[in-house]
């Protein structure tokens, strides 16, 4: 990958594909988004995507931003991976698309309640 390519403290920018192209994955069902709603219902996990929307950022990295251990953040990173906001890529996590439309369309839309 070239600096070009590189956000700040050289990790990917989160628009920049790290593994092989693949269809964005979306809620299909009301159910799945309604999973997906329940998920973002915890304030850390919220704050997790917030995180991860500037870029790819490891497990250990999360762990110490949001003062959990490691095994706390891997299960709120793959419960906004199974809810589809978050996706494993090399060197970490980083939210998909579905999670920056729900950043750009919930969050920005009721700044303060979440």
């Amino acid at each position: 990958m070239s600096p070009e390519e590189r956000g700040p403290e050289g990790r990917p920018e989160v628009g920049i594909e790290t593994k092989s192209a693949a269809e964005p994955r979306s809620w299909e069902s009301a159910e799945e988004h309604r999973f997906a709603l329940e998920v973002l219902q915890l304030r850390v996990r919220r704050d997790i995507l917030k995180f991860i929307a500037g870029g790819v950022f490891s497990t250990e990295e999360i762990a110490e931003k949001f003062g959990i251990d490691e095994g706390q953040a891997a299960f709120h990173l793959a419960m906004l991976d199974k809810a589809l906001v978050a996706e494993p890529v090399s060197g970490g996590y980083r939210s998909t698309p579905t999670g920056l439309l729900y950043l750009k369309n919930v969050e920005a839309s009721y700044p303060g309640k979440f």
